[in-house]
């Protein structure tokens, strides 16, 4: 038996008349398979986000789903049926293929769930307490906890460590992660301050005892560092150190062949593991190659790369791929894109980072050559 996905979706939303009643309930009487699939959607359109299908109902659907394009291909003796194959493994989407086993669907339409605009992300985000213990956080306030004169707590703006300026050592670590579309600023316990991007993990001591500051990095952070001469802050990045003293800088770990150090006030030296220590002033980035092995030193706009923790972008000729990388990110989607040529067009613009993505979209769409679908969660690009 065969359905319109349409009803499945109206029934998530709203009331069906007696006869759409009917064929769904009949729909689900057919199969276990055919429940499972409604129940995984509607969790999906409930949600709204995070839809993951399990890997045995990915393998089963993607078998199903084959032998019906064997079976159509035939039958019909077309090769229509080849090009819905290769559109939906390219999209990637398991829904997707998912709907496709039980509808006859246009095969250039990717399936819209209606599940509203892309809204930007949020402050949110998990802290792993020394003891194991997970926290949610939000914009809620609240007193965490007290560890031998250090007060835990957060406001509406951060996490905020407050030392009492005693005596007594302290080595208990702590872990901030930020999920896609998300993101959390913390105060240290020294009075550093540290903006953490979306799908970003620190790792950081509760108080800073012995000769240094350090603290560990995998993913973009941007620091405001409190200075203090004879107790060197470090942030240890992939086998890369960044050593300060007090200053402002940004640290990007997020690709796996390189790290961005970017500088904005101050004075930092970077230092790869093996590697002499590289100096950086103001407005320079460093570059780690972790393939080549080697540092490179440039004079950057240092805008373009830390316009993110004030609420912005600023994209300076940069490709459309990673601009809709670093957006995917913020906005928790997924990117199509129709041939890799597109990716590789370029923008330069300011963009508003606290907006819905349509309108980001739009902006770029009016001064290059790209354009943009939403579907659901899914942006589609194309030239």
């Amino acid at each position: 038996m065969k359905i319109d996905w349409r009803l499945i979706k109206r029934s998530f939303t709203s009331s069906l008349d007696e006869e759409d009643r009917q064929v769904l309930e009949a729909w689900l009487d057919e199969s276990e398979r055919h429940r499972q699939l409604y129940g995984e959607m509607k969790r999906f359109v409930a949600r709204r986000e995070n839809f993951q299908l399990s890997v045995e109902t990915k393998k089963r659907f993607k078998q199903d789903f084959e032998t019906r394009v064997d079976e159509a291909y035939r039958r019909r003796g077309r090769r229509v049926w080849l090009k819905v194959v290769s559109y939906a493994a390219m999209l990637a989407l398991p829904i997707i293929a998912g709907m496709l086993l039980w509808t006859r669907q246009s095969v250039e339409e990717v399936v819209d769930y209606g599940i509203g605009p892309i809204e930007h992300g949020v402050r949110k985000a998990t802290l792993v307490l020394n003891d194991g213990k997970v926290l949610a956080l939000d914009t809620s306030r609240m007193t965490l906890k007290e560890i031998d004169g250090v007060t835990i707590h957060t406001n509406d703006q951060a996490l905020v460590y407050v030392d009492s300026l005693d005596d007594q050592d302290v080595n208990l670590q702590n872990r901030l992660i930020t999920p896609k579309g998300g993101e959390y600023t913390i105060m240290l316990a020294d009075g550093t301050k540290v903006w953490v991007n979306a799908a970003t993990e620190i790792r950081y001591p509760v108080k800073f005892a012995g000769k240094e500051r350090r603290v560990r990095l995998e993913g973009e952070a941007y620091f405001e560092v409190v200075k203090n001469t004879e107790k060197p802050f470090i942030v240890e990045a992939n086998g890369m150190e960044v050593k300060v003293y007090g200053t402002q800088f940004n640290v990007n770990s997020r690709r796996d062949d390189q790290i961005q150090t970017t500088l904005v006030e101050g004075s930092v030296s970077v230092k790869p593991k093996g590697l002499a220590e590289v100096m950086l002033k103001p407005n320079q980035q460093a570059v780690f190659n972790k393939l080549a092995g080697r540092v490179t030193v440039r004079d950057v706009d240092v805008l373009s790369y830390v316009a993110w923790q004030r609420g912005n972008y600023y994209f300076e000729n940069k490709s459309i791929g990673e601009i809709l990388d670093e957006l995917s990110l913020w906005y928790d989607i997924q990117v199509f894109f129709v041939n890799n040529e597109v990716r590789n067009e370029r923008f330069s613009g300011y963009l508003p980072r606290y907006e819905e993505i349509n309108g980001l979209l739009s902006l770029i769409e009016k001064t290059s050559h790209v354009q943009f679908e939403i579907k659901g969660r899914v942006i589609i690009v194309r030239k």
